[in-house]
């Protein structure tokens, strides 16, 4: 799959191979106003009772005037105004040419709690994706969009499937985990996956952070009794939903189903796969259309993204990488413009160098319908707006302008022995001849909260000189 470029005439094209692909990038409408003229006109009433909200759903992060940032980066506002995440051109910036990122997928995070009108209200999020990012906004060729369907109504997501099947940048499925207490393996959804399969786009699924609790499975103990609850207890959703896809027999069913679990982490996946195969092995009369170990269907069908990374030693989280054996079936992610943002170089430093077992497959995005790395892709800020591209000065040396981008700042007293352990995983892989990122200064900025500080009161902004 070759990237296209639509670039004005005149216009310099350059290519470079895809390197890093950000698999959980979330734009929002730059107002409301901007969504309901997208939208058909005798739902708007329904879908946005009160008439202001991008998501008619609350949406936040138990964080500091969550309600009013939706839990976004400060320091990712556009300057001209608006949510962090609704300028493509400075979201291109940020992302493709400061933190370096070859090809991004964009999520959209949207819910409503009556069926019909979540559906409607994916649809016209679909409609707009594709009018603004994936097109007007897309001349680099380097944003990816998802299908947003309902997890509510399967047929209707089936048809929705149908209708941006043949778009050139649709790349994926997106629906919610939240699904009422109905598990992913169950025949509920089989018409939602027969579409994704016929079409050969995964199904990925990602927590939409909304609230009220009902529209979130039970727990086995009732439901969260405080944000945060659920807040750390997401995993426990991915949990359920893979266990049902194997035990239900959705991979039997769909032979060519791939699902794709994002922002859920991913070093639960081992235990999980172990149990599993005990279970299979212990049980298989009672299983008789699970015809392989559960483990291996996941190995198959099944990626994680890495976004939130586990704040462990390094050397003790790449050991455990090595003894998961999922390189294969992880892929970069960096949650941007959220606060909860990872950046590639901070994501990067704690996978081994090495193209192993333990590494990122990052870049090789099997799953989502991007590149592979020998395509290419426009470079770096080449067919952005020039107002957006990031030109070379005088301090930068050849050197800076290629070194990876420095770490994040990372609070309390263990960052001062992270740092030093991970100085000294750099000189061992620069001894043994890998590419190390160069740690680089680091000045105060002011006050706000974001994924670089890891959730201080302050900003980290990193100097390249």
């Amino acid at each position: 799959m070759t990237t296209t470029e639509r670039a004005d005439a005149g216009t310099q094209r350059r290519e470079i191979a895809v390197t890093i692909v950000d698999t959980d990038v979330h734009p929002l409408p730059v107002s409301v106003d901007v969504l309901k003229s997208y939208a058909p006109a005798e739902w708007v009433a329904k879908i946005w009772p009160t008439g202001n909200a991008v998501t008619p759903v609350p949406h936040f992060y138990d964080t500091p005037d969550s309600y009013k940032t939706m839990s976004l980066r400060l320091d990712a506002v556009p300057p001209g105004g608006g949510f962090a995440g609704s300028d493509p051109d400075f979201a291109a910036k940020q992302l493709l040419v400061d933190a370096g990122v070859s090809i991004a997928s964009l999520e959209p995070m949207c819910d409503a709690q009556l069926p019909q009108a979540e559906q409607v209200l994916k649809s016209t999020y679909n409609d707009w994706l594709a009018d603004v990012w994936l097109d007007k906004h897309n001349a680099h060729g380097r944003w990816r969009g998802s299908i947003s369907v309902s997890a509510q109504t399967p047929e209707l997501a089936g048809r929705e499937i149908e209708r941006w099947a043949g778009h050139p940048y649709m790349c994926q499925i997106l629906m919610t985990p939240q699904t009422r207490g109905i598990p992913f393996g169950s025949p509920h959804f089989d018409p939602l996956y027969e579409a994704a399969a016929r079409n050969g786009l995964p199904v990925a699924t990602h927590l939409m952070g909304q609230t009220p609790f009902e529209l979130i499975p039970l727990y086995p103990v009732g439901n969260p009794a405080h944000w945060h609850d659920f807040f750390a207890s997401w995993p426990l959703l991915y949990v359920s939903h893979l266990m049902s896809l194997v035990f239900d027999g959705a991979f039997d069913r769909h032979p060519n189903l791939r699902v794709v679990f994002i922002e859920g982490g991913f070093t639960w996946a081992m235990p999980v796969m172990s149990r599993m195969d005990q279970m299979w092995q212990a049980r298989r009369g009672d299983l008789p259309h699970v015809r392989r170990s559960p483990s291996e269907y996941v190995r198959e069908h099944v990626r994680f993204t890495t976004q939130p990374l586990e704040e462990v030693d390094t050397v003790k989280f790449r050991q455990y990488l090595d003894m998961m054996d999922l390189g294969d079936n992880l892929m970069f992610s960096t949650d941007y413009p959220h606060w909860s943002y990872d950046s590639p170089a901070y994501a990067f430093n704690r996978f081994p160098p090495t193209s192993g077992s333990g590494s990122c497959a990052a870049t090789r995005p099997r799953s989502t319908g991007c590149p592979r790395p020998s395509k290419h892709c426009p470079e770096n800020g080449s067919a952005l707006p020039m107002a957006l591209s990031r030109k070379a000065s005088h301090h930068d040396s050849d050197e800076s302008r290629t070194a990876a981008r420095p770490q994040p700042y990372r609070p309390g007293a263990a960052r001062y022995r992270r740092r030093a352990e991970d100085r000294r995983i750099q000189r061992r892989d620069v001894e043994r001849g890998a590419t190390a990122c160069r740690p680089g200064r680091r000045r105060a900025g002011r006050g706000g909260r974001h994924g670089c500080c890891r959730g201080e009161h302050r900003i980290a902004i990193h100097c390249r000189s």
